[in-house]
């Protein structure tokens, strides 16, 4: 007899490592599992979704426990078909075989007590949230990151399986807009010969043709210099870029630099293989409310400071001072701000070449400062500070900000628990929580972008 989880059953024998057990699916964790209980123990699930009751085979070696998908034994009603051939082995999209909605809920949840749990808040307490759904569940990237590996000649293209390195091979990939998609099919025989593995990282370059950036470990025949080169000379892609390990400099073809359609409305120029949002329409609307969440009222104009500013996907409407239409936009005087001040602050040099030209070729000033974002002291007069650090968060950034004396911070984070753990800090300098959003940018997936709004906290309220 097979154990089976019931909410209501009373204490049993433990099943044996590697034994099978029926449990039932509560929730969806951060990194994609499901998450269900045996015996009052939890157990990490993945390719499940709330509601299901699973057949698994236990593994205790893991904490918490895991268990393999055996069999789905009831789905629940959040459980969809995917409609990717490939969903079972890649490990792109962990969620498709999740309803749309029930994936927005979990993510809302795993936001909510990421940060209850950092910061010692009841989740009641906490401001609610809101959830910006994405406009496209498919066909939504207009960026991507594929794997190769060549194998007797052929070389494998596609994703790496969950929690493994292997590379799973594609033709097609649903969440790929249309500019980029083909790619998928045409890499392999374009890599025909190439020795070794590497990255693939594709992107939108001008006139929203293909951008292909290769790293590239071993070696690729001269075969693949000169399809780069045709591809490139005749239009078919804006540009390429293939980095050879050891090598002094990259080889370049065309243009080689991602361009994607700024949330002002104009283009938005990002370094070869820089950092920028997997869509364009979901990059637009978290520009817009972090700048929307930026704005102070203040009987004079504020000093604002940006911090890991990159290319400058959140500046080209904060150096504004706040979000405008693009047809507002296109009709503002050049330079127009409604700030005193504006400071940008980015380590990479290459983002920080194409932040001051975005800046430039919309007329916006400011003062752009090469950095490291995470040590810089927050000037005294600050009044705001906005910041998007990467996924291991900005605990030194979030002292600063704790010690300064900004009045409102607006933070962007991918990923809850490094969003959470610097919330505690920040709200430790006197601090509150007014606003949390949750922007749906990875559709299909277990990846959330979520920003905060905190304002210093008037002191007859505390």
């Amino acid at each position: 007899m097979k154990a089976v989880h019931r909410r209501s059953s009373g204490a049993r024998a433990r099943p044996r490592a590697g034994e099978r057990a029926q449990l039932r699916i509560d929730a969806l964790a951060a990194g994609g599992a499901g998450i269900g209980r045996l015996a009052g123990e939890v157990v990490f699930v993945p390719a499940t979704a709330p509601g299901d009751l699973v057949e698994v085979e236990l593994d205790r070696s893991a904490r918490p426990a895991r268990g393999r998908l055996i069999r789905v034994v009831e789905p629940s009603a959040d459980r969809v078909a995917p409609p990717c051939r490939f969903a079972d082995a890649c490990g792109g999209c962990d969620w498709m075989h999740v309803r749309v909605e029930a994936q927005q809920a979990a993510h809302e949840q795993i936001v909510r007590q990421a940060i209850a749990r950092a910061t010692s808040l009841a989740e009641a307490d906490l401001p609610p949230i809101r959830v910006h759904p994405a406009p496209l569940p498919l066909g939504y990237r207009s960026r991507a990151r594929l794997f190769a590996r060549a194998e007797r000649g052929e070389v494998r293209v596609g994703y790496r399986a969950s929690r493994t390195h292997a590379v799973v091979a594609i033709d097609r990939c649903l969440v790929l807009g249309d500019a980029i998609a083909p790619l998928a099919g045409e890499l392999p025989s374009l890599l025909r010969g190439a020795v070794g593995e590497g990255e693939i990282l594709l992107s939108h370059g001008a006139s929203s043709r293909p951008v292909v950036e290769i790293l590239w470990r071993g070696q690729l025949p001269p075969a693949v210099w000169q399809l780069l080169d045709e591809r490139t000379a005749r239009g078919a892609w804006a540009g390429a870029r293939v980095t050879l390990d050891g090598a002094r400099e990259a080889a370049s073809f065309g243009d080689p630099r991602p361009t994607i359609l700024g949330a002002d409305g104009s283009p938005l120029l990002l370094p070869p293989g820089g950092f920028g949002q997997p869509s364009e329409e979901g990059a637009a609307v978290l520009a817009r409310r972090a700048a929307e969440l930026a704005h102070l009222d203040s009987t004079r104009p504020p000093h604002l400071v940006e911090l890991f500013a990159g290319s400058g996907t959140l500046s080209v409407l904060l150096a504004r001072g706040g979000a405008r239409p693009a047809a507002a936009a296109a009709a503002a005087a050049p330079g127009a701000s409604g700030l005193a001040s504006f400071t940008a602050v980015e380590l990479s040099p290459e983002a920080v070449a194409c932040l001051r030209q975005n800046l430039a070729a919309r007329g916006l000033a400011g003062k752009v400062i090469e950095a490291d974002a995470d040590q810089y002291p927050i000037p005294a007069r600050t009044d705001v500070v906005v910041l998007d650090p990467p996924r291991a968060g900005a605990p030194g950034a979030a002292r600063a900000i704790a010690a300064s004396g900004a009045r409102v911070v607006v933070y962007v984070s991918c990923d809850p628990a490094t969003l959470a753990r610097d919330l505690g800090v920040i709200l430790r300098g006197g601090f509150e929580m007014t606003d949390i959003e949750a922007v749906e940018l990875f559709p299909q997936t277990s990846h959330i972008e979520s920003i905060v709004r905190l304002s210093r906290a008037r002191r007859s309220a505390r």
